[in-house]
């Protein structure tokens, strides 16, 4: 179970997360130089990896969630291994529960550390 909260609302997804896949950033940044071009290569950047999950959550969550995705809040998550930190939710898509259809809604979610 993840717990998900800000502004005061906490909300629990009803499974682990599953498919964890992580996206390091990478960042380069260029400086342009008389006669060329100069990369720096700051390496890689903790904070601004990005975490997929696909994850399950309570219809009523769901909405929750939504919410926070559409307002691009901060949220504070609690992962099932106790980890805690902040991100912004993305959801690249989401579907119905078969046989709980009303009840909960399996999602596919990035976190990015903001």
């Amino acid at each position: 179970m993840v717990t998900f909260t800000a502004a005061g609302v906490t909300v629990s997804s009803l499974s682990d997360p599953e498919n964890e896949q992580i996206t390091p950033d990478d960042r380069q940044q260029t400086i342009e130089v008389v006669g060329g071009v100069v990369v720096q290569d700051y390496g890689h950047i903790a904070a601004g990896d990005k975490t997929a999950w696909t994850i399950v959550f309570p219809s009523a969550a769901w909405s929750q969630i939504v919410a926070w995705w559409n307002a691009r809040t901060r949220v504070s998550i609690v992962d099932a291994a106790g980890d805690v930190f902040q991100a912004r939710i993305v959801v690249k898509s989401y579907s119905r529960v078969p046989r709980f259809s009303r009840k909960a809604i399996a999602a596919q979610i990035e976190l990015w550390a903001v």
